[in-house]
């Protein structure tokens, strides 16, 4: 075979590769941040953006129709404690819970109800970043009342302090 039969074999080869892993049907998170100011701003792609903050989460945790999901890591919920009220779902796993967990099993690893597409859910995370990036992630699902607690963990704990 001719130097030239090779390469272009081996460049449609490697577009093929491309061309799987591209259209791979995973989750990405992308990492841009989007600002969100209030209850009321729109995002990029035209979805609410909807926020909570330390005294919205109080009023959540005595309220059994808001779900509270704190999306740490396990070494850092380990070090901290997770989020009084709330359930730990790390955060690459919060859509496949929701989207594969029956309604039993949610509720015999969490022992709380699965949550229906219109049930308020807040989400928590150390800063709230990642917390706003798994916000998107499940409105595009459906999750319509998905809330992102802005100050995160760091804000819970700062007020515990008050």
């Amino acid at each position: 075979m001719s130097y030239y039969k090779c390469r272009i074999l081996f460049h449609m080869y490697i577009t093929y590769q491309t061309y799987c892993f591209l259209v791979k049907p995973t989750l990405q998170f992308s990492t841009s941040s989007s600002l969100h100011t209030d209850i009321n701003t729109m995002s990029e792609d035209n979805k609410k953006s909807l926020t909570v903050d330390y005294n919205d989460v109080l009023k959540a945790q005595n309220d059994n129709s808001i779900l509270i999901i704190d999306v740490r890591e396990k070494e850092e919920i380990d070090e901290t404690g997770k989020l009084p009220g709330s359930i730990h779902v790390p955060m690459g796993d919060v859509t496949n819970t929701l989207l594969n967990f029956s309604e039993k099993d949610f509720k015999e690893k969490f022992n709380k109800e699965k949550p229906s597409k219109n049930t308020k859910i807040i989400l928590s995370c150390r800063s709230g970043k990642r917390s706003g990036m798994v916000q998107e992630e499940i409105q595009k699902l459906g999750y319509k009342n998905a809330y992102n607690y802005t100050g995160g963990w760091l804000d819970w704990e700062s007020n515990q302090k008050v």
